[in-house]
């Protein structure tokens, strides 16, 4: 059986500096997985007819338009070394991409950039990463900002790690599955990474709710560290028995998982495959979530799997 391409969307519309950056970065990072998996790329672009050029009358034709994104699209494909095959199409980039992610012949996953907004003005402009990432049901690789720019050479690597955030709990199940599934197709290391402030700060709040005074705190924060490295332990065991060596790091310093999930992505790895549950919209403009703070952060492509795929 064939294996699935790789959909790699992206705005080839803009030419400005940082949109040459994105492009550069996004087409590094479907190179080297399509190399590594074995496998074809489909590359998308998706025309918004919101720009089409109006200025002066008759100037433009869009047979022309069309035409010219065409070209632009095939000299950007003939530019990986893997098989390439080029879709131009009109309308949503996020609907489009969705639309092919539903196929029957749905892609091994989706690569796509994104600027970063933030706050009000990113809500009203909306995100199409954050779109296809809450709707897709197939894992999507988002290059972030930082990414962008530091645009690193992960091919060169000697040995291929890639980082596993985890909340032990089932928002994480379906991206530890795909991580196992990567990294043995891959040949990659893996690491396990939990950061245990986010429960021992809950374990505080409730206490002081409660009116109970916690003269047993320190016990208690014990208790969850042994709980949480027993866990990473056998969640470590099954990757090594089905061959992919694998370690893990429990975080207990006064780190919150946004904060700390960043600062691991630093020790050298190739990929993050992390999962989200995929909250809404509104909540996510206005107070960020793990997943979206370490595809803004992280120096390396961020693959994010929904808790539902």
């Amino acid at each position: 059986m064939p294996q699935r391409s790789i959909l790699v969307a992206d705005d080839i519309e803009n030419q400005t500096d940082s949109g040459k950056r994105r492009s550069q970065a996004i087409g590094s990072a479907a190179s080297f997985l399509a190399q590594r998996l074995k496998t074809g790329i489909d590359l998308l672009y998706s025309e918004d007819l919101k720009a089409y050029p109006s200025g002066k009358p008759g100037s433009f034709r869009f047979p022309a338009w069309h035409s010219a994104h065409q070209q632009r699209l095939e000299a950007l494909g003939s530019q990986f070394t893997v098989p390439v095959s080029c879709f131009l199409k009109s309308g949503s980039p996020a609907e489009q991409i969705l639309k092919v992610l539903r196929s029957r012949s749905a892609p091994e996953l989706v690569v796509v950039g994104t600027q970063g907004r933030k706050g009000v003005k990113r809500l009203l402009l909306g995100s199409v990463a954050e779109e296809v990432i809450r709707h897709s049901k197939r894992p999507v690789m988002v290059i972030g900002p930082t990414a962008q720019e530091m645009d690193r050479d992960i091919s060169g690597q000697k040995q291929q790690k890639i980082l596993v955030p985890t909340d032990l709990g089932k928002n994480s199940r379906a991206a530890e599955r795909y991580a196992l599934s990567l990294a043995k197709r891959m040949g990659a290391s893996v690491t396990l990474f939990h950061c245990l402030w986010d429960s021992i700060y809950a374990i505080m709040v409730n206490t002081a709710y409660s009116g109970m005074a916690a003269f047993n705190i320190g016990e208690i924060i014990a208790e969850s560290r042994d709980d949480a490295v027993d866990a990473m332990k056998r969640k470590a065991g099954f990757f090594q028995k089905h061959g992919v060596p694998c370690g893990y790091k429990v975080e207990d310093k006064a780190l919150t998982s946004l904060c700390a999930v960043s600062q691991e992505c630093e020790s050298g790895y190739s990929l993050v495959v992390m999962g989200t549950h995929g909250r809404n919209a509104m909540l996510n403009a206005f107070f960020g979530s793990t997943a979206r703070e370490t595809i803004l952060n992280a120096a390396v492509p961020v693959i994010v799997v929904h808790s539902g795929r």
